[in-house]
């Protein structure tokens, strides 16, 4: 803590003034013969004066961070140290250390009684406020340390810090320089004010920001690993990887920074280098969920299903959370025929996002197995819940209802109407799927291929109607080979 240097300092000159000047006296006494001096009886050694034993015993127990012996030697406190300010505020520090908070502030506004602008003293305050968790007291004390000092570097930091957490990185940002003005080189305030730079787009004083904590520290990890992820953000990938790279030379067993490693390889398309720095993430930390992530979407990327699949149920047992996994997951089963599985993974992830697609992919497994009873009973809730006037309410009903060529009209109708484009595009793939479920291909791939068009993937049913398509081109080619040897 900055304020027990201060105070040791303190300690430590108080010790050898006392030294010195005892020196100084033996060296003004009265000199005697070397033959009187072998003579003499051995004096014993003069005792320290009470505040330099108090400053010496102080010393040993702080040296073998004995906090509670320290606190309990200030009850012994010589009268000539009880209104010393320094001590004072040693002593609030170790009721903090000691996570003893009132006592803390008890001793601090003893010292503004003294001195009302003394800013160790205010420091002392915020810090025993913040270990009570009392945000508003210590927001209080906040502002009346910027009246007295409207840029030190500690409240404008905290400030900076609560306003990033509530995604206001202009103000961040603000607050961030306000800490710099008199404190240049404070290397907390240079990274934070980095980090708004790059999320509000400035990334030229983001580099200089950084830039500037590297002069300071070369080997700075945090600096380097974020100037990898400015040269990403420019697509200049192999320079990312050298940062973050050197980044980890200094915190080798930073999790955070493997992961940007593999995804800044996994850009420059060499997956065996990603997945080597997100399986080392894992290592690193094997109950966070993140890294089994990404090396789920990159093994999926690859087709690669197995191993996708295996990464996904990974992320799943880690984050019970996270549905994206459980949608990836019963995306891939049912693209590998496991019609229960999907089913399964599919319910999992309507538990977590009430969308009406993850209920529609539920009946179509049903659809796929030829029970359209269970199918259409999952269906039926959506009925009484749906508004009657919603497209998604059409598009079960039509699901649910037997076929009629009406139907068809009413409902293609009323997605090509459908302003949101993404909504428009699943729709399209359930109209295709219909299809596919009873067996019109031609008018599955008709409207697979207009859900293609779209060049829209935000939508997981974009990639369903993608293998659709595949399916269709690889039965027509099977076909033709087929009719060209009967010729």
């Amino acid at each position: 803590m900055k304020l027990k240097k201060i105070v040791f300092c303190f300690l430590a000159a108080s010790i050898f003034a006392s030294c010195t000047s005892t020196k100084v006296e033996e060296t003004n006494q009265t000199k005697e013969t070397t033959v009187e001096k072998k003579v003499e009886k051995k004096k014993e050694e003069p005792k320290d004066p009470p505040n330099i034993a108090f400053a010496k015993k102080l010393q040993s127990f702080l040296d073998k961070n004995q906090i509670k012996e320290a606190i309990d030697l200030f009850q012994s406190l010589p009268k000539e140290l009880e209104n010393d300010i320094d001590f004072k505020i040693l002593l609030a520090s170790l009721y903090i250390s000691d996570k003893q908070y009132d006592q803390a502030i008890e001793v601090a506004n003893l010292i503004l009684q003294t001195e009302p602008n003394n800013m160790d003293a205010y420091e002392l305050i915020s810090l025993a406020l913040e270990g009570k968790g009392d945000k508003k007291a210590q927001k209080e004390n906040a502002e009346k340390i910027l009246e007295i000092d409207p840029y030190n570097a500690t409240v404008n930091i905290q400030k900076a810090e609560d306003y990033a957490m509530n995604k206001k990185y202009k103000l961040s940002k603000q607050s961030y320089k306000k800490a710099l003005k008199n404190d240049p080189k404070n290397v907390d305030a240079l990274f934070g004010y980095a980090q708004m730079s790059f999320y509000t787009d400035d990334l030229k004083a983001a580099e200089k920001s950084l830039n500037t904590i590297l002069e300071i520290d070369p080997k700075n990890p945090l600096a380097l690993a974020y100037m990898g992820k400015l040269a990403a953000d420019s697509e200049n990938f192999l320079r990312a990887t050298k940062y973050v790279k050197e980044a980890l030379k200094y915190d080798p067993t930073n999790y955070d920074y493997y992961l940007d490693l593999g995804t800044y390889c996994r850009f420059q398309g060499k997956y065996s280098e990603a997945a080597e720095a997100w399986n080392k993430a894992v290592e690193i930390d094997p109950t966070y969920f993140l890294a089994y992530a990404y090396l789920a979407g990159s093994y999926d990327e690859q087709n690669e299903f197995a191993l996708a699949l295996q990464n996904y149920h990974k992320v799943i047992e880690t984050n019970p959370k996270y549905f994206y996994a459980y949608e990836s997951t019963a995306i891939l089963e049912y693209h590998l025929g496991n019609w229960a599985a999907s089913r399964k993974y599919f319910a999992e992830a309507y538990k977590y996002s009430k969308s009406v697609s993850y209920q529609l992919m539920i009946a179509a497994t049903y659809f796929k197995e030829n029970n359209a009873f269970k199918a259409k009973e999952v269906l039926k809730p959506l009925l009484k819940t749906l508004n009657k006037d919603s497209l998604d309410y059409a598009m079960v009903r039509f699901y649910h209802d037997t076929y009629s060529f009406n139907a068809e009209n009413s409902l293609v109708g009323k997605i090509n109407k459908e302003e949101n484009r993404t909504q428009r595009g699943k729709m399209l793939f359930y109209m295709g799927l219909y299809y596919e479920l009873n067996g019109f291909s031609e008018k599955a791939v008709e409207y697979y291929t207009r859900v293609k068009s779209m060049n829209a993937p935000l939508f997981f049913e974009y990639r369903i109607a993608e293998w659709g398509l595949e399916k269709w081109v690889r039965h027509k080619e099977l076909l033709n080979a087929t009719e060209e040897k009967l010729h």
